[in-house]
């Protein structure tokens, strides 16, 4: 469970609307990721920024009190029977299994680099 600092009835509201902020850049981002009527360039840029190590992706999930590499595994988790679904959910299964092909694209485009800097 993601214990969002926005949620916390201690939390400042200076606090709380700087953790809103970064979740909606993180949301846009997805939303940029999983959209495969957008332009490839946001939808590459908006992948790269969520899957690679060491991104201000990792950053702001922490702030906003979620683990990175858990929501980067649920993003691109297949969803299951049974599984809860939120009633009003801009991330259908069709936005998930297009985010799953630009990650496998993106990391293709990850290992041919790497491949043309080793040989050089």
């Amino acid at each position: 469970m993601i214990d969002f600092i926005s949620t916390h009835p201690n939390a400042d509201s200076q606090t709380v609307a700087c953790a809103r902020l970064l979740a909606a850049v993180i949301a846009q981002a997805i939303e940029d990721a999983s959209n495969k009527d957008g332009r490839s360039g946001d939808a590459s840029s908006a992948t790269a920024w969520i899957f690679e190590e060491g991104s201000a992706f990792e950053q702001y999930a922490n702030l906003i009190g979620a683990n990175p590499k858990a929501l980067r595994a649920a993003l691109i988790a297949p969803s299951e029977p049974g599984q809860f679904t939120p009633k009003n959910s801009r991330f259908d299964e069709s936005k998930r299994r297009t985010l799953r092909l630009n990650h496998i694209q993106w990391l293709k485009r990850k290992e041919l680099a790497r491949q043309m800097a080793d040989k050089q």
